[in-house]
């Protein structure tokens, strides 16, 4: 009985993984340094498309989100836009300079992380996607 608990979890875990790594390879990578991250605090966001596009979904605009986890639900908070940006058609790498709102040092979460939300043209229609960077 534990070795199917045991092999269900590893199932779950590598599927997570799997999950994780095909959002990775349709819109790109993010991170965020430092991490974690608080209210206030100066933090370097880094977004690569180098998957997105050769996945054919070259960036237009990229969004930059901060989302966390309430303390007392688990629930995670709503998304909280930082910084919208132009992507060029040739442009690979965006990097920004952002300080954290310190107002989110008032929401009672925690477990902050960054979300890359990208908006691309494909077949004519503005479609968009993201992926998050977990600390």
């Amino acid at each position: 009985m534990r070795f199917l608990t045991l092999l269900s979890t590893v199932a779950a875990a590598a599927t997570f993984g799997f999950a994780a790594a095909q959002e990775a390879a349709r819109f790109g990578s993010v991170s965020v340094s430092p991490c974690p991250f608080t209210g206030g605090q100066d933090v370097t966001i880094t977004y690569n498309a180098t998957t997105a596009a050769s996945a054919g979904h070259q960036p237009e605009f990229v969004d930059f989100f901060i989302q966390g986890t309430f303390a007392d639900t688990g629930n995670p908070t709503p998304q909280i836009l930082l910084q919208r940006n132009d992507f060029g058609a040739d442009q690979v790498i965006l990097t920004s300079d952002i300080t954290i709102p310190e107002a989110i040092n008032n929401l009672g979460a925690s477990n902050w992380n960054v979300l890359a939300s990208i908006t691309f043209e494909q077949d004519g229609l503005n479609l968009t996607g993201g992926i998050f960077s977990s600390c």
